[in-house]
């Protein structure tokens, strides 16, 4: 008796354990969200903002750099060493001021003893001219421009496909509900159609009609119930969340009244530009080889032959240094005729950039124009469906009507709201396509 309670008990411990899972599943609520909210978690976490947010900050950071081109350079050195070298010890002597009388004998000079030296240095390099650093400087704070001009672009064109990816799952959902209704009507038909076959009053053809319209909308539904999951799964890869998770979208499918943006200059067009003064400042510090550089110097050292930083006879070194290179074995000509192909290959790819913005802007308002006559032609259509619709089914409660003209009618209005559904899907991404060529971020 004992050990069937106690099995019991191992049972029910072993089901509550199983069952854990299922109820956090259960107890997990479906993530609200509204397009203003994705919006703004796109812009934070979507793999190519963030990729691009990245790209400036290492542009920037390139053109930080380049500021040695007028900066100084400081470091501090200190170092030891014990030696017998007879210049060694002779100079180190010198520099700690322990040269005297005595180290002047010829056996001191040829075989001095060991000494030890600890030094400390401070240096300091001072670019006064140097015109290669300075084109660099001007290419690289060029190319931050264009990286932040970029990043601009990237997060328009996200905000485009965080829209269209969530008015994407919004028209899946929909058409689930819609087709969820035909599918209820037409059962409420077919327990119809079964009540007056079994009164003698329709054929068998006319029940089979209607079965087979129940089962087209249940395939119907089962693949729209595929596509709203699908839907739901790539919005959330675009927020940079993992898919799986139950979304439940706030904003519905709706027009956006106001008027699209005006014209602006496209971020990725002002991008080109930058990137082409880029390559023009890389063209200017190819030539800027053949002139003189100058710099400045100085240091400040401290030797002695015991341990300690900046102890000991404190010397000073300044001085002005000239480099010229007026041939450096064609890798000069070789260079400047590289950066002057890549700016002319710029060039070319801002004027077709320039070409392309403007198709993509005629296109995109006439899809627009297009797009709003598809939903004023889907709304009208879908209301003299309804009235078909509404006339069918009392024309077949007076037996004027056969089961095939209810079901057609049927048919057709719902294929009606589907497109109208579908159409004002396509209105809203036109608006936010013709918003996007036009240079603007759409909402």
């Amino acid at each position: 008796m004992r050990r069937d309670l106690w099995l019991a008990v191992i049972v029910a411990g072993f089901a509550g354990l199983l069952a854990l899972p299922a109820a956090r599943a259960a107890a997990q609520e479906p993530l609200q969200l509204s397009l203003a909210e994705a919006l703004t978690q796109a812009a934070a976490a979507n793999p190519e903002a963030v990729g691009a947010r990245w790209e400036r900050a290492g542009r920037e950071a390139d053109a930080l750099g380049a500021a040695a081109a007028f900066l100084p350079q400081i470091s501090v050195e200190l170092g030891g060493l014990r030696t017998d070298d007879p210049v060694a010890v002779f100079g180190t002597k010198l520099r700690q001021g322990r040269f005297s009388q005595t180290d002047f004998a010829i056996d001191a000079l040829n075989f001095p003893n060991p000494v030890t030296d600890v030094s400390t240095v401070l240096s300091v390099e001072q670019p006064v001219f140097q015109p290669m650093e300075l084109s660099g400087r001007r290419a690289a704070r060029a190319g931050a421009e264009a990286a932040r001009l970029a990043e601009e672009r990237t997060g328009q064109a996200v905000a485009f496909d965080v829209i269209r990816g969530y008015f994407g799952a919004r028209l899946s959902a929909d058409r689930v509900g819609v087709l969820q209704e035909s599918l209820a009507v037409a059962r409420e038909t077919l327990g119809q159609v079964e009540k007056l076959r079994r009164e003698g009053v329709v054929t068998v053809v006319d029940e089979q009609l209607a079965r087979s319209r129940v089962s087209e909308l249940e395939a119907a539904l089962a693949t729209a119930s595929a596509s709203r999951t699908a839907s739901a799964d790539l919005l959330l890869a675009l927020l940079g969340r993992e898919p799986g998770s139950e979304v439940e979208l706030t904003d519905s499918l709706a027009l956006v009244e106001s008027g699209p943006a005006d014209s602006l200059e496209r971020a990725d067009l002002r991008a080109l530009r930058a990137g082409l003064s880029a390559r023009d400042a890389q063209v200017r510090r190819a030539r800027s080889q053949w002139l003189p550089s100058l710099g400045a110097f100085g240091n400040l050292r401290w030797h002695d032959d015991d341990f300690g930083v900046a102890s000991g006879p404190q010397h000073w070194t300044a001085g002005l240094v000239v480099r010229w290179s007026p041939f450096r074995g064609l890798s000069d000509v070789g260079l400047l005729r590289r950066t002057e192909a890549e700016r002319e290959a710029a060039r070319a790819e801002l004027e077709a950039a320039e070409r392309r913005a403007r198709a993509e802007v005629r296109a995109a308002q006439a899809e627009r124009e297009a797009a709003r006559a598809g939903f004023a032609a889907a709304e009208a259509a879908l209301v003299q469906a309804g009235q078909a619709a509404r006339a069918a089914r009392v024309r077949y409660a007076e037996g004027a009507a056969l089961i095939t003209e209810l079901l057609a009618v049927r048919a057709a209005e719902s294929v009606q709201r589907l497109a109208r559904l579908h159409a004002l899907y396509q209105a809203r991404i036109a608006d936010a396509a013709l918003v996007l060529a036009l240079g603007g971020t759409p909402r």
